[in-house]
């Protein structure tokens, strides 16, 4: 297992983790766990909107796509912020959607491509997992609340 699939699956573990202790209250209080929770997702998406980066850089990408992509880029975490300011109730679902659309955009764009066979096995299942959790979160909140 390389470097980068190592940290990536290391990245996975608070979204693991933090559920866990959602439901059990070891260590943190419910709101704690919630609140970093919510933290981590969207520091977590900025970071993966980010490699839609690189495609603003390829020689093959028009002016056009370029804006597009640069926007698209930086929409991710903006709305993630605005999500955790103002629908606080429904984050957790929206940042699974936010996931799944960045994900998406990594399809149309065409920076899927450029990955490898293993990196994009990577990506599916870091992307499934993280939605799964926020899902699951979403649901745990709901239920206990």
């Amino acid at each position: 297992m390389t470097l980068i699939n190592r940290l990536g699956y290391a990245g996975l573990l608070p979204f693991i983790v933090l559920p866990l202790l959602y439901s059990r209250q070891l260590w943190l209080s419910s709101a704690d766990i919630i609140q970093l929770y919510q933290l981590y997702s969207a520091l977590i998406l900025g970071f993966m909107a980010g490699v839609l980066w690189p495609v603003l850089h390829s020689n093959s990408a028009t002016a056009a796509k370029i804006s597009r992509l640069a926007l698209l880029a930086v929409t991710f975490p903006v709305l993630s912020i605005i999500a955790l300011l103002f629908a606080d109730d429904y984050f957790l679902a929206t940042q699974a959607c936010l996931f799944v659309l960045v994900r998406t955009a990594e399809y149309r764009s065409g920076l899927n491509q450029q990955y490898s066979a293993q990196y994009r096995a990577l990506r599916n299942h870091l992307t499934l997992v993280v939605c799964i959790s926020h899902l699951l979160l979403y649901y745990l909140v709901m239920a206990a609340g």
